[in-house]
């Protein structure tokens, strides 16, 4: 067949050697592209932040992965698709094809997608700005106005927010007008208390001081805290109570674990030091016709009340439920 054609089968310029040339190239590029492939993976995995398995259950609020585990993939991307282009390029070269009009062609295609789409194009530079400004990362929390979650993917033109409940969400970045991260730097907890009003404040403000102190020495705890527990004095006054605040700081996704230490740690501080939580509480008067308080009731009306209230409650989840069902289709 190469004789029929006119094709020399051996020597310079001949069939079997100008094979021999696509096979090296397409070997070299092949090797190219899983070397760069896999040299990236293993800086991926070295970037990732390591996982003890002993998460809060809201660990999403934690910080994420760097900027260079973020920025990562795309040019891993960016790099295999350059790669296996350039190898199809030289191997279409060495058949004989003239490349130049291919990219002449590429050229005109690209501005006409430039013009048809023009969303796609705002995505795509919105993402690289965003990504310019390292607004977000990967693994980050953040909130974006019309959905939040965890950025489990970042692409050329959108990202997935994984939302604490479980939906994931796929976002352009041309939709998004704002971003707040959660994820960053630090986190402030604060947490309100009610104690009744026989309370002393100045006798509250020096056991959260000391429980402070307590915590901050704690083996566990301790390196946790970027500023100690502190107490901001009485906060409001409600019927029932005194409303009395207390913060510290952290890093993001620690405010949870010490959270949980200072529930614990001013319960039993308050049930040392003789503070009682106030509960709240509504009083009713029972007045006469004539104006005059009515008598207190006796327990047995007391019962015979909450038993009427009971009897009414029932009847009413009842027809509730009866009209429930009149309303499913058959």
């Amino acid at each position: 067949m190469a004789h029929i054609w006119g094709l020399p089968i051996v020597g310079e310029g001949s069939l079997i050697g100008g094979m021999v040339e696509i096979a090296v190239i397409a070997f070299v590029g092949y090797m190219g592209y899983h070397a760069v492939r896999i040299a990236l993976d293993r800086r991926i995995e070295k970037e990732a932040p390591q996982d003890d398995g002993e998460g809060s259950g809201e660990a999403e609020f934690g910080a994420g992965e760097s900027r260079l585990a973020t920025l990562l993939p795309l040019f891993r991307n960016f790099l295999l698709i350059t790669i296996a282009t350039m190898t199809a390029m030289i191997v279409l070269a060495e058949l004989g094809v003239n490349i130049g009009p291919i990219f002449a062609g590429a050229g005109v295609v690209g501005l006409a997608i430039g013009f048809g789409a023009q969303t796609l194009v705002r995505d795509i530079f919105s993402g690289a700005f965003f990504l310019i400004d390292d607004a977000f990362r990967k693994g980050e929390y953040i909130d974006i106005g019309t959905v939040k979650g965890t950025v489990e993917k970042i692409s050329i033109r959108s990202m997935q927010l994984r939302h604490h409940r479980g939906p994931l969400n796929t976002v352009p970045f041309g939709e998004i007008k704002f971003v707040q991260n959660f994820s960053r730097d630090w986190a402030i907890m604060k947490l309100a208390f009610r104690v009744t009003y026989d309370t002393d404040p100045e006798h509250v403000r020096k056991v959260i001081k000391k429980l402070g102190q307590e915590l901050q020495e704690h083996p566990d705890y301790g390196p946790l805290f970027l500023q100690p527990l502190k107490s901001q004095g009485v906060l409001a006054m409600e019927d029932s109570a005194m409303i009395v605040r207390v913060k510290f700081m952290t890093r993001p996704g620690d405010q949870f674990t010490l959270r949980k230490a200072v529930y614990g740690g001013i319960r039993d501080a308050f049930a040392r030091e003789g503070i009682k939580f106030a509960h709240r509480q509504v009083s009713v008067r029972v007045t006469q016709d004539g104006g005059d308080e009515a008598e207190p009731l006796s327990e047995a009306a007391v019962k015979q009340v909450a038993g009427a209230a009971a009897r009414i409650a029932e009847d009413e989840e009842a027809a509730r439920q009866a009209a429930g069902g009149a309303n499913k289709p058959g």
